[in-house]
């Protein structure tokens, strides 16, 4: 794949026009101004027919992950206007066991959503459990805090390259946007019932903050993993399909920090069979032709009546190549793949 020359991300999301700037960018968008935005547009009755409700249909995501040696960890705010949600895990790769908690929040009570992905908090609190997304870098760090039942979490990463903002159309009328970042150096500790674990010097992390418009029934795969090429470079990726069928595609692959992006990708498995069988993530130009097999699965199925959630989320280690340019790396990669149905 050639390298491509990203521009500078836009100060807003949503231009002076109400159109949002599409395109793909070098770095987080510092102004999401969604309010600019004429929802009532999206025709989405009866939500579109007021513009006191028609903004309900803008839903925001922001997930942190870590790829470690032992484990994985992963932490999630969600806000759906009429509901807030959250869900922590951490999937011991050695035992092949996973400890998880999922918050939720009627009327979004308790969750908070930061202003972009350069500056807010992002936050769910339900009792005594809270997810905590400090997005304000501190000493050019952001910061991850869980107290979710047995599990607790202290952990800041630094973006030691450039993220991708991701802007594009979203069925008909909407827009979806996203920053995305893997393989970002973390410290800090974990704590699973009782036992502390302190990360490891090649611990990276993954940083997915979104927010969008999407149609009422969507379904995507997502790939994200983190690792290291035979070369010894530090390699992350990000790849989807499904979410966003038009306009610029977020896939990407970070070498040492950089990013070089790819057209689409395709995810080749068994839907019946989600864990048995290992899974093709490639492209048919062969940039990237991946092999991945499953360890363990988050499955997670959830029904609020409006919205509705089915999600398969395998852990697994990718083998493969990945081409950048004229160089080709071997790496080896742990993260997950995705399949997910969402009714919004």
């Amino acid at each position: 794949m050639a390298p491509v020359a990203l521009t500078d991300a836009p100060a807003i999301l949503i231009a002076e026009n109400g159109i949002p700037n599409y395109g793909n960018f070098r770095g987080p968008i510092a102004e999401c101004n969604h309010e600019c935005f004429d929802y009532t547009g999206l025709q989405r009755w009866p939500w579109s027919a007021l513009h006191s409700t028609a903004d309900k249909l803008l839903k925001r995501w922001q997930f942190v992950g870590v790829i470690d040696e032992g484990f994985v960890l992963g932490a999630a705010v969600i806000h759906l206007q009429y509901a807030g949600a959250g869900f922590a895990y951490v999937y011991d790769r050695n035992r092949r066991q996973l400890a998880e908690k999922n918050l939720k929040s009627p009327l979004a009570k308790n969750t908070a959503f930061s202003r972009s992905a350069a500056q807010g908090v992002s936050e769910i609190r339900v009792g005594n459990d809270f997810i905590r997304m400090q997005n304000t870098p501190a000493d050019g760090r952001r910061e991850l805090h869980l107290r979710c039942g047995e599990i607790t979490a202290e952990v800041a990463f630094s973006e030691n390259g450039d993220g991708v903002s991701t802007v594009t159309r979203m069925a008909m009328y909407g827009f979806g946007h996203t920053y995305k970042f893997v393989g970002l150096p973390a410290t800090g500790h974990i704590v699973v019932g009782g036992e502390k674990v302190a990360l490891s010097d090649k611990a990276m992390a993954i940083l997915d903050w979104s927010s969008a418009t999407p149609p009422r029934n969507t379904i995507w795969n997502w790939a994200a993993a983190a690792g290291h090429a035979a070369s010894g470079k530090a390699v992350g990726v990000n790849f989807s399909t499904g979410l966003i069928t038009s306009g610029y595609t977020e896939n990407t692959v970070w070498i040492d920090g950089q990013p070089h992006m790819i057209g689409g990708v395709n995810f080749d498995y068994d839907q019946r069979d989600v864990l048995g069988k290992p899974w093709r993530v490639w492209t048919p130009e062969g940039d990237v032709d991946l092999e991945f097999t499953p360890d363990h699965e988050r499955f997670e199925a959830a029904n609020l009546l409006i919205a509705a959630s089915r999600l398969h989320q395998p852990f697994g280690q990718f083998e493969g190549e990945i081409k950048v340019g004229r160089t080709k790396h071997d790496v080896t990669l742990y993260g997950f793949c995705e399949e997910h149905f969402a009714k919004w």
